[in-house]
């Protein structure tokens, strides 16, 4: 990402992630920059309004909480390892779906209802 503004829904999607995984790790000021700009949809400048500083104090605000939550992320891994998880049991999920169809076993049922809760409860 370049920077915090940026429009690639992916990259919004992804900061929303690390964003919900860590925030509760940054300033109460950075929080509420994040939550006016990305929740409450404000401009820059009316954040900046908002918390009584310039607008290039809250794009460089933004760039560099960008920065800390991803450095977040590099060190602790916590998105990488949910993602891993809901690709696995997304995997698993489809597996007892097909042992489920062949054989009816209650018991391979029961597992894909775990399947999906664990992958429902990862999201």
């Amino acid at each position: 990402m370049d920077t915090m503004a940026a429009t690639d829904f992916n990259d919004r999607i992804r900061f929303g992630s690390l964003y919900e995984i860590y925030g509760a790790l940054l300033t109460e000021k950075q929080r509420q920059c994040l939550e006016l700009y990305f929740c409450e949809d404000y401009s820059l400048a009316e954040v900046a309004e908002e918390m009584n500083v310039s607008r290039q104090a809250i794009h460089d605000l933004l760039k560099r909480v960008e920065q800390t939550l991803e450095h977040y992320e590099e060190m602790l891994g916590f998105l990488q390892r949910m993602e891993k998880m809901r690709m696995l049991t997304v995997e698993a999920e489809a597996i007892l779906d097909g042992a489920a169809e062949k054989h009816k076993d209650t018991q391979i049922s029961r597992l894909r209802e775990i399947m999906q809760e664990l992958n429902d409860e990862s999201r």
